[in-house]
């Protein structure tokens, strides 16, 4: 049972490794008049960043001169957004043309969907679409070095927005303005100021590549089951949530053996912290969620929910920490190091789901162990050794020694006794030997 339920648990390992596997492309050069076309609709998180680098794997192993990466996203964090950027300088030093589409009507490049636009070879924009405020987001700053330490960060984004931007032959003062004041520039004046190279008078996809002359045929890709478990796992409070669900199976497996709630428990766990490591949390962040975890099961043993307080206080401690240390950037332009920023901030949702889950966890163990406090003390139903000290009557004769029928709490029991009984006797249940009453004989 043991080794089954460990061969399951690695042979699921090892189906989502070979899931997560990244993409290696094959070495060839870029063909005239060949497209690759992407489309990603999504913030910008690991799961896009390796949806990048696999389009630019796969078209440069199609031997593809151009890659259109048609774009809809409201940001995300700063280090994914740079491994974006990094996977299309690299498809440009290889030779290829890459060209952003922000399609259709109605979407949008705001914040690190507007870095990852500059860093295209060219830019084209549809009527009623957005580009810009790329304000970035700065956690962990010192306190009492909040204006300066955000102002050298700001600084430091505005050089590399400028740095891609001119790269590129577009205009960088346009560009710094929706990083330093948050500028956002519809389509006209982007076009208008340069920010962009063109505007497709189309208010679809499809209109949009007939444009750039893709082939009709040619299939549009979207992030694959690999890139889209990986932003589901890569958001901390997914990860956080599949931590807890995962030792809660693996602790209840302890005292309920199944196969299921192993396998389900170690796949979990493994999900969840692969989840936390691309993300880039801190060991210290994992080590407070474990210690966490650890406190609320010791309820278990302990009373009136101070245990489980403990535990979600330090739970919630330790997730805070992800988000208070972001992980750290790649370098910018000149080889200097980035800030660590995100460019969206802790919905205030996810505080009130803290908040709730804390309260439920801690509500919760106490009104379970108040349930395994009344289980235990409740009469088991057909549990003989509960019935020692009770009273009934003989059905039938019995010899010393030997067995007989007694009737005792509205049921007839095996009877056994030193004492000759009889049919009718009044005895009295002085001990119990599995299913069978030792009895004896009540006088007067």
């Amino acid at each position: 049972m043991k080794h089954l339920r460990l061969l399951l648990a690695v042979s699921l390992l090892v189906a989502l490794a070979a899931q997560l596997a990244p993409a290696h492309a094959q070495a060839c050069g870029p063909t005239p008049g060949t497209y690759y076309v992407a489309s990603l609709n999504a913030d910008i998180d690991p799961g896009s960043a390796d949806f990048m680098a696999t389009t630019v794997s796969n078209a440069e192993s199609m031997c593809a001169a151009n890659i259109v990466f048609v774009l809809t996203t409201n940001g995300g964090d700063g280090a994914s957004m740079q491994s974006m950027i990094r996977s299309i300088a690299s498809y440009q030093e290889w030779g290829g043309n890459f060209v952003t589409v922000i399609a259709p009507q109605g979407a949008y490049a705001f914040s690190a969907g507007s870095y990852i636009a500059e860093a295209s070879s060219k830019i084209y924009m549809e009527p009623g679409t957005t580009i810009g405020s790329a304000t970035p987001i700065v956690s962990g700053i010192p306190t009492g070095e909040e204006n300066t330490t955000l102002t050298k960060d700001i600084n430091a984004f505005t050089s590399y927005m400028m740095t891609l931007t001119h790269s590129n032959g577009r205009n960088d003062t346009a560009a710094g303005l929706m990083v330093t004041k948050g500028v956002s520039y519809p389509y006209d004046s982007a076009l208008r100021l340069h920010v962009v190279d063109g505007v497709i008078n189309s208010t679809t996809v499809a209109g949009a590549l007939a444009f750039l002359q893709v082939p009709a045929s040619a299939p549009i890709n979207t992030p694959d089951v690999r890139a889209s478990l990986i932003s589901v796992l890569s958001n901390p409070n997914v990860s956080s949530l599949l931590f807890l669900l995962g030792v809660f199976a693996i602790l209840a497996d302890i005292y309920h053996p199944t196969i299921v709630l192993s396998v389900v428990g170690v796949v979990v766990v493994a999900l969840s912290l692969f989840g936390l490591g691309v993300f880039g949390a801190s060991p210290l962040a994992v080590l407070l969620m474990v210690i966490g975890v650890a406190f609320i099961f010791l309820e278990v043993k302990t009373a009136h929910g101070i245990s489980a307080t403990i535990g979600v206080v330090i739970f919630i401690l330790g997730f805070f920490l992800i988000y208070q240390f972001p992980p750290a950037s790649a370098p910018g332009p000149g080889g200097n190091q980035l800030p660590a920023v995100n460019f969206s901030s802790i919905p205030d949702i996810t505080y009130g789901l803290l908040v709730a889950l804390g309260a439920l966890i801690v509500i919760g163990s106490i009104y379970l162990r108040s349930i395994r406090e009344a289980l235990k003390n409740r009469p088991k139903v057909n549990e003989p050794s509960v019935l020692v000290g009770r009273e009934g009557t003989m059905k039938s004769d019995l010899k010393p020694g030997g067995r007989g029928v007694a009737q005792v709490a509205s049921e007839e029991w095996s009877a056994t006794s030193d004492q000759e009984l009889r049919q009718g006797d009044r005895i009295r249940v002085k001990g119990v030997s599995g299913q069978t009453l030792a009895v004896e004989k009540v006088e007067g």
